[in-house]
């Protein structure tokens, strides 16, 4: 197993949350898909707190549910830590996808500013996430075999 590669999976995996994310804003700048569309106050209000509540308890998740996550594996073997940490890297960008991306397709589908708050809080907080070959080898305590 090369690290080299793995890094470049869980990079390609992290650039593509912002892919997606673009894709939408651009779709709903062009008018393809009409901004504003949800103007009910009930589903207004709801798709708001969906937004607010996904990113104060994905984010919390994401970064310091994957550090608890690593501490517990120090004394496996590295087979099993790296297998653990490619999960959990992966759960982590899931996490940041669903918040980033809903978070855009919230600003654009209510045109409130909320969506867009909480869009820039992920992609604060997935910066420090990004993967780096340096960063899988420090955090599995790389071996090679």
């Amino acid at each position: 197993m090369d690290s080299g590669k793995l890094a470049l999976k869980l990079k390609i995996g992290w650039w593509a949350i912002y892919v997606v994310a673009g894709i939408a804003a651009l779709l709903f700048e062009t008018g393809r898909i009409p901004k504003g569309t949800v103007t009910e106050a009930s589903a207004v209000y709801i798709l708001q707190v969906v937004g607010v509540m996904s990113s104060l308890l994905m984010i919390p998740v994401a970064l310091r549910g994957f550090k608890k996550m690593m501490e517990r594996m120090e004394d496996k073997p590295f087979g099993k830590r790296l297998r653990i940490y490619m999960a959990c890297s992966w759960i982590r960008l899931f996490a940041f996808f669903l918040v980033i991306v809903f978070s855009v397709l919230l600003y654009y589908l209510i045109s409130d500013d909320i969506g867009l708050y909480c869009a820039v809080i992920g992609v604060i907080c997935s910066i420090f996430c990004y993967p780096t070959r340096n960063t899988l080898e420090y955090e599995v305590d790389w071996e090679e075999e």
